[in-house]
């Protein structure tokens, strides 16, 4: 990000061929985030109009940074429909549904589509899909299928072409196999990663019997229980056929008796443990994927397509009827307001003359925080933009390590197409530049970081390789110094004693921070101040509890609060959570 904005400053300020700022389209992910830019942009014109007073280039960029297109997408085609909303079939006067008066309107319209779809012409169909995904006591589990299947359409550039394929995808030819479907390579990967997870527990284990005083007997069970994950895999690379036939002539071999005193009771009961752990896997891959035959899956995947069309009928339905009922009440939502400004931006699959408009206003287009962007997305930046991917005026800046909206329904693949494709020397595709310099933390932190994620993140986990290019380079202004990072284990105690405290782990996670920082605090610990450059006394306010959600949150401000420790958090309980009430 800050790349972006030093680049969208330079462009500005440059003293040969200056870009203005109205020229520019920049677009980022948050409301905050364009704020900080338009911001940053603002003090870098008034330097630079302090150091140049007589330049009326910058004088103007003052008079315009207000107009400066900065500013998240939504918003961006927000300003697009309002100013050609005359070409639309909406109310010029529209607003912003709110997201509980959307939701609110989501569940009436679905209510009514089900019922008239109950009572229609069609309301065999519409039962016989009823009977196939929802309980004998109401259709809840049908309503969530079709705003699920609604929302997945509409980050699609063409929702309705996009319902009308899924169908096709149940729609198998005679004669084809399970190896023959479009998904199937996706799910044997899957399958392979917990078989080579299973074959990885099978070797520790086996490296459990070769200790000294292990259990050495069931070096041969181990051996034999690799020997068949080891054909399972292979049976999974020739066919699915194959992995059935041998799922249902498979069975484990007997463990081998562990005679007492012949070895450390610890080693065999965590040996035991092992081959438990590697028969849970592969039993459970046998059970979830493989009780039915290839030829019987393959026909209830045929007696799937017409329940599919019944769903995808019903979707479409309910789209439409979303879609007016929003019009008649003069509202949009985000979705909307993108699908609008495409309708707009474009005409027979091709840029319509506003795009051209716009490819000739913006000398660039610069996208922060790429990874997170959908194909509805990406089709509308196409279409503003100019140029190939060689000689386009397309900047973006993305870390797919950082791509955690996936269920938001991002496709950070658009970042893997584009990272893949591009290379370092620009030859026949576009620029690739690594950033990977990190000014925000210690070289200890970076180096435990790119420590663990070297060995754990490839292409096949995490879906880019974690190599010199992707690790981070240490760049923040901390003086050297010996700061070891720590990792804590916090487990219960082995012991047939009742514990003191009956707590929760949320509990004696924030005791043991709580206790930490109190340690820090009364050690009078010092640190270093960047902005000062110069080491002060440790305050509250330095330190910051990262939680991977906030769920726990609760429980460590009462914990904080017991320990006398100053303490924000936002939590998002209600009113009557409030410990005043």
């Amino acid at each position: 990000t800050a790349v972006l904005i030093n680049r969208m400053i330079e462009k500005v300020i440059a003293e040969e061929d200056p870009i203005s700022v109205d020229e520019l389209l920049v677009v980022t992910f948050t409301n905050a985030s364009a704020a900080e830019m338009r911001h940053r942009m603002l003090g870098a014109l008034e330097e630079a109009v302090a150091q140049n007073p007589e330049s009326k280039h910058l004088r103007k960029q003052l008079r315009l940074i207000n107009k400066a297109q900065i500013s998240t997408l939504h918003s961006f085609c927000l300003q697009v429909v309002k100013q050609y909303a005359y070409l639309l079939e909406i109310d010029p006067g529209f607003r912003i549904a709110n997201e509980t008066e959307a939701a609110l309107l989501r569940d009436d319209v679905l209510e009514a589509v089900l019922e008239n779809a109950y009572q229609g012409e069609g309301a065999e169909a519409v039962y016989r899909l009823a009977d196939s995904f929802t309980s004998d006591r109401n259709d809840q589990a049908m309503e969530v299928l079709l705003s699920k299947l609604y929302d997945y359409s509409r980050v699609h550039p063409e929702p309705e072409r996009w319902l009308e394929g899924v169908p096709a995808l149940y729609a198998v030819p005679e004669g084809a196999t399970i190896d023959d479907l479009p998904f199937i390579g996706d799910l044997k990967m899957t399958i392979r990663h917990a078989f080579e997870e299973a074959l990885q527990i099978a070797l520790e284990g086996k490296m459990l019997t070769l200790q000294p005083d292990g259990p050495e007997v069931l070096g041969e069970t181990f051996d034999l229980d690799l020997a068949v994950i080891e054909a399972a895999i292979a049976a999974l690379e020739e066919s699915w056929e194959s992995l059935y036939a041998l799922s249902k002539s498979f069975s484990w071999p007997k463990a081998a008796t562990i005679r007492k005193d012949t070895c450390d009771p610890r080693l065999a009961e965590e040996a035991k443990g092992r081959r438990n752990e590697v028969k849970k896997i592969v039993n459970g891959i046998f059970e979830s994927y493989f009780i039915r035959s290839p030829k019987r899956l393959l026909a209830e995947m045929r007696e799937m397509a017409p329940l599919m069309e019944t769903l995808v009928g019903l979707t479409k339905t309910f789209a439409a009827q979303y879609r007016s009922l929003k019009i008649d009440r003069a509202i949009v939502d985000f979705s909307d307001l993108e699908h609008y400004a495409l309708k707009i931006l474009s005409e027979g699959g091709k840029p319509s003359a506003i795009a051209k408009e716009y490819q000739a206003q913006f000398k660039e287009v610069l996208v922060d925080e790429y990874q997170d962007t959908n194909m509805l997305q990406e089709t509308i930046l196409s279409l503003v933009k100019s140029g190939t991917e060689e000689t386009g005026n397309l900047f973006m800046v993305g870390d797919v390590k950082q791509s955690i909206y996936r269920f938001r329904l991002a496709e950070p693949m658009l970042f893997l197409g584009k990272y893949s494709r591009f290379t370092k020397e620009a030859e026949g595709t576009g620029l690739r530049i690594d950033l990977n310099a990190n000014f925000r933390s210690r070289k200890e932190i970076l180096d435990g970081t790119n420590y663990i994620f070297s060995q754990i993140m490839g292409e096949r986990v995490g879906e880019i390789t974690y190599d010199e290019a992707a690790a981070l380079k240490h760049q923040a202004p901390f003086p050297e110094s010996d700061v070891p990072i720590e990792l804590t284990l916090i487990h219960e105690p082995e012991t047939e004693e009742e514990p003191e405290d009956d707590l929760a782990k949320s509990q004696w996670e924030a005791r043991y921070i709580a206790a930490k920082i109190r340690e820090l605090m009364e050690q009078e610990t010092l640190v270093y101040d960047p902005w000062k450059q110069q080491n002060r006394p440790l305050e509250y306010s330095d330190i910051v509890v990262l939680m991977r959600s906030m769920t726990w949150s609760g429980d460590f401000v009462d914990e904080f609060k017991a320990a006398g420790i100053p303490l924000y958090a936002e939590l998002t309980g209600g009113y009557f959570d409030a410990l005043e009430v």
